[in-house]
C-alpha cells in the first residue's frame, strides 16, 4: 500500500513554550445553551503579532499565567484549531479554538478542581491577551490528494479539527472528489458542536453532493437493544458506504476526541475486517504507517 501524500505545512515561525507569543481574544462565545453541563466555547485569537501560519489539524498551544502548586510554571496545553488556515474572517491572522471548562469533583477530597487552562481561556474576556505557542502536528493533515475518501469521527470538542477541515474543503477549495463521512457523538442536539442552535456552521454544508453527517446522541437515542447510541453504532450501520473505500486503500480514517470513543469504532473496523477473512491488527498497522490512520484521543 503506497504512502499516503498529506499537505506540507506552511512555513512560518514556530513559537516554543521558552518564547510564546501573546494574541487577543477578539470573539469568546458559549457554543452550548446556558442550561448544558458542558460549557464549551468557541474562542478567535488575532494572530496579527506574530508570523504564524497554520494547517487544519495542526495545534496551537496555551500557556496558562502562574505556576503550579509545586511553584513551576504552568506547563503548555494543546488545543486542536478548529478554523482553515485563512481563519475564520479569511484574513490568515486569526485562528480559532474550541474548548471546554474542565470542572470536576475529586473523589478522594470531595473538592471542586477547575482546569487551569480552560478556565483560563473560557473566562478570558474580548481584548485580553493569551500566550500561544505552535503550530504543531505533521500528520493529523489532510492529503494531497482529493480523490480520497475521507472518515471522520469526533465526540465533543474533538469537532475542532473536522471544522477546519470541512471549511477548508467546502470553503476555500469548493469541493472534494473522494466522499466525505462525519461522525459525531454528543449527549444531546444541544451539544451537537457547530450543528446546533447556538452555531449551524458545519450545518450548512450538509447539502453539499460529497458530504454526509451522521449525529450519535447518546442522552437521546437507544440502540435495538436498549444500549445508548454512540459514534460506533453509526458507523456500523455504514458498512457498505465505508469499508470497501477502506479495504482498498482508498479512505483515510481520523478519530479526534475522548479517549474511550477508539475502542468502540476498532471493533466495528475489525468485524468488517473479520468478515472478509483480514487480520485487522495487522491491515491497521499498515493502514497506520502509509497515513490512513490517524488518531488524536486524550
Amino acid at each position: 500500500m503506497e504512502l499516503i501524500t498529506k499537505v506540507i505545512p506552511t512555513p512560518g515561525t514556530v513559537y516554543k513554550p521558552s518564547d510564546p507569543f501573546l494574541a487577543q481574544v477578539i470573539e469568546n462565545t458559549r457554543l452550548t445553551p446556558k442550561d448544558s453541563a458542558d460549557d464549551i466555547h468557541n474562542i478567535v485569537l488575532d494572530l496579527s503579532r506574530s508570523e504564524i501560519a497554520y494547517l487544519e489539524g495542526q495545534s496551537v498551544g496555551i500557556l496558562p499565567p502562574g505556576v503550579d502548586e509545586d511553584g513551576k510554571k504552568h506547563r503548555v496545553r494543546l488545543y486542536s484549531i478548529a478554523s482553515s488556515r485563512v481563519g475564520d474572517d479569511g484574513t490568515s491572522k486569526t485562528v480559532t479554538l474550541c474548548v471546554k471548562r474542565v470542572v470536576f469533583t475529586d473523589e478522594a477530597t470531595g473538592q471542586e478542581v477547575r482546569g487551569v487552562a480552560s478556565n483560563h481561556i473560557c473566562d478570558a474576556k474580548v481584548g485580553e491577551d493569551l500566550a500561544l505557542t505552535g503550530p504543531t502536528g505533521r500528520k493529523f493533515l489532510l492529503p494531497q490528494d482529493d480523490q480520497v475518501n475521507l472518515i471522520m469521527v469526533a465526540v465533543g470538542t474533538g469537532i475542532a479539527p473536522f471544522r477546519a477541515f470541512i471549511k477548508y474543503i467546502f470553503h476555500e477549495r469548493g469541493s472534494w472528489g473522494g466522499k466525505i463521512s462525519l461522525f459525531f457523538g454528543a449527549k444531546t442536539g444541544f451539544e451537537t458542536l457547530y450543528m446546533n442552535q447556538e452555531n449551524n456552521d458545519i450545518g450548512q454544508y450538509y447539502t453539499k453532493e460529497t458530504f454526509q453527517a451522521f449525529q450519535a446522541l447518546s442522552r437521546q437515542e437507544k440502540t435495538s437493544t436498549g444500549e445508548r447510541v454512540y459514534v460506533q453504532h453509526k458507523i456500523a450501520e455504514q458498512r457498505e458506504s465505508l469499508w470497501p473505500g477502506l479495504k482498498a486503500g482508498k479512505s483515510v480514517v481520523y478519530l479526534c476526541g475522548l479517549k474511550g470513543m477508539e475502542a468502540g469504532v476498532d471493533k466495528v473496523f475489525g468485524s468488517w475486517a473479520e468478515q472478509d477473512g483480514m487480520d485487522w491488527e495487522a491491515y491497521k498497522e499498515e493502514l497506520k504507517a502509509t497515513g490512513r490512520w490517524n488518531v488524536e484521543v486524550y
